[in-house]
């Protein structure tokens, strides 16, 4: 047991300098922690205001884009609204035009100029053909047909006229004068 005793004794002898060595360590520790702790907080606050001003930068960007965005989708409804209204009223104005010449009455269109000869020339050469048969004796055909020939030749030519003449609705035939007579 004298071991335990010499240890005791040389504790008691070094217990106040150990003592003050731990509680040094201790003071150290606690001292560092702070600094420790301060350094921490420093750091938190910087990244804080470092992410602040990144989310602040990022919602201003979005804000931007949203806002652009906003501005050139108003523009091209603007646009697009401005163009429909535009076609609408083209359109409108158009059937309106087209209604309004569809209900506008057309005068009738002439015949053409080429076309009315022919027709006094068959008109005059059938007259003719019927005095030429009536001052013909009845035995004597030959004389009547050369008169019928100049009617059938003057039909052709009547109807090749017509032909030529471009097709355009006529109005309702009158009735051609009677040929005066001096009788």
């Amino acid at each position: 047991m004298a071991i335990f005793d010499r240890l005791k004794k040389i504790f008691s002898k070094n217990a106040p300098d150990v003592a003050k060595v731990a509680g040094a360590i201790g003071a150290d520790l606690a001292h560092e922690t702070a600094e420790v702790v301060e350094e921490a907080k420093k750091v938190v606050a910087a990244a804080t205001k470092k992410a602040e001003k990144t989310v602040t930068a990022a919602t201003k960007k979005a804000e931007k884009s949203v806002t652009t965005a906003s501005k050139t989708a108003e523009k091209a409804v603007e646009g697009a609204a401005k163009t429909a209204s535009k076609a609408v009223q083209k359109a409108t104005t158009t059937a309106a035009t087209r209604v309004a010449k569809a209900t506008t009455a057309k005068p009738a269109a002439k015949k053409p100029a080429a076309a009315k000869p022919a027709a006094a020339k068959t008109a005059a050469a059938k007259p003719a053909a019927k005095p030429a048969a009536a001052k013909a004796p009845a035995a004597k055909k030959p004389a009547a047909k050369p008169a019928a020939a100049k009617t059938t030749a003057a039909k052709p030519a009547a109807k090749t006229a017509a032909a030529k003449a471009p097709a355009v609705k006529k109005p309702a035939a009158k009735k051609p004068a009677a040929p005066k007579t001096g009788a």
